[in-house]
């Protein structure tokens, strides 16, 4: 798994590669909480990513309810069908704001609030 950050406006939009997985899990939420504490918007770029496990599904989790306890903006895009099975077998996918691309992720919550 490779990570990066980068910004666009008051907004840091994180993109990972690769397969999510145990082993890389613990990097993927350090790099998300740092992430929440320095923009008042976290993207996450998910067309990267070959596979995703549990763990993973764990850290996106834990960084959704950080976000909410700071009152900041969390959003997933580019979500491939692989990892969107994951997502709704184990029933996660209602509670993120997911979008397809990342013009999407980065105009919402504009004029709406995250759901």
């Amino acid at each position: 798994m490779n990570l990066s950050l980068r910004t666009s406006e008051n907004t840091r939009i994180v993109d990972i590669t690769g397969d999510v997985d145990l082993r890389g899990t613990p990097q993927l939420r350090k790099l998300l909480f740092e992430a929440l504490k320095e923009s008042p918007k976290v993207v996450i770029n998910l067309t990267g990513i070959r596979y995703i496990d549990s763990s993973g599904i764990a850290a996106l989790i834990e960084a959704l309810n950080e976000s909410k306890r700071l009152k900041r903006q969390f959003v997933l895009f580019g979500m491939n069908r692989r990892v969107h099975e994951v997502f709704k077998l184990t029933h996660v996918h209602p509670l993120f704001q997911i979008v397809e691309t990342e013009e999407e992720a980065l105009g919402a919550g504009n004029s709406e609030n995250q759901a």
